[in-house]
């Protein structure tokens, strides 16, 4: 634990806590559901089902690498939350994973910066910046980060954006053209080199810290896999009439929610538990990238899209 923890990294949280309000409190609290992965694991497949799936592949792809990223630099550090620093710090959530950098803060400035260049209007790039600094006021204000973490996550998520920004075009073009096995063995080898320097997954392993990576790790293989095939056995337009966009999205939310549930049920105390968690994820993976849009297809609620042979 250092200084910057302890000295004025702490009397920052203690100055916010200081005039904290039930309705700025409650303000946090939307703010924290609003940057969560779970909020963005049903943005995400919302906008690949019922609004652009050409969109919902890049950024669900560009959200998991940005998850697992976040995991590894945490896990890294190992850094303190203010709460488990100074029993003077009243915090209204508790976190079970290590400080910085803030995943909330990283995952609003990535997503939301996406979107921005997706829209290229000026308002939506004032709406990303202001819904990322309220990001990450708001985890200071709920006394679950330092400073310091949310200046770090907007800062990795700020250069993330400027990668993603550079590279897409040109890697999707890339995979675009190259083979479906070609595909999968970039997905399968990108996994295995990310499994291999992940710190969660360096023993002595916290066990949070490896079923966060095993979950971005398995959800990435899936859906790696899974964009791959789509396009080539279920290329879906994720437009259509209203109803038919709303029951896509109920219908896949549905199984999703019974894959991650039922198979977290039936796969409760196997052995080697971070094998069984990343086929958990991978299956989940696979069914929202081609199992989804395939149904769709096959019971009509979507018509066929001409995306070409590749996946980007």
């Amino acid at each position: 634990m250092g200084g910057i923890e302890t000295g004025w990294g702490l009397q920052v949280i203690l100055w916010f806590q200081s005039w904290r309000t039930p309705l700025v409190e409650s303000l946090g609290l939307v703010f924290h559901t609003l940057g969560s992965q779970e909020f963005f694991l049903i943005l995400l497949p919302f906008i690949y089902w019922c609004v652009d799936a050409s969109l919902g592949r890049r950024l669900t792809a560009l959200f998991v690498l940005n998850a697992w990223l976040n995991g590894a630099l945490k896990d890294g550090w190992k850094r303190p939350r203010p709460y488990e620093v100074s029993l003077q710090v009243r915090n209204v959530l508790v976190e079970t994973s290590y400080g910085i950098p803030s995943g909330h803060a990283q995952n609003a400035t990535l997503i939301a910066g996406a979107l921005a260049l997706e829209a290229r209007r000026w308002w939506a790039t004032l709406l990303a910046i202001w819904y990322a600094l309220l990001m990450a006021l708001s985890r200071m204000v709920l006394g679950v980060h330092f400073p310091q973490d949310v200046g770090g996550g907007l800062l990795v998520g700020l250069v993330l954006l400027g990668l993603y920004a550079w590279l897409e075009p040109t890697i999707s073009a890339w995979l675009k053209r190259q083979s479906l096995a070609a595909q999968i063995g970039v997905v399968v080898t990108a996994v295995l080199v990310m499994g291999a320097i992940s710190p969660g997954l360096i023993p002595p392993r916290n066990v949070g810290a490896m079923e966060s990576a095993g979950t971005a790790l398995g959800t990435l293989l899936g859906l790696g896999i899974g964009l791959a095939l789509a396009a080539r056995v279920a290329p879906f337009d994720a437009g259509g009439a209203w109803w038919k966009r709303l029951l896509r999205f109920a219908l896949g939310g549905v199984i999703v929610f019974a894959l991650r549930f039922g198979l977290g049920v039936a796969f409760a105390g196997l052995e080697p538990a971070l094998a069984w968690r990343i086929l958990r994820y991978a299956l989940i993976g696979l069914w929202a990238a081609v199992g989804a849009p395939w149904v769709f297809l096959t019971i009509r609620l979507a018509g066929r899209a001409d995306v070409g042979p590749g996946a980007a």
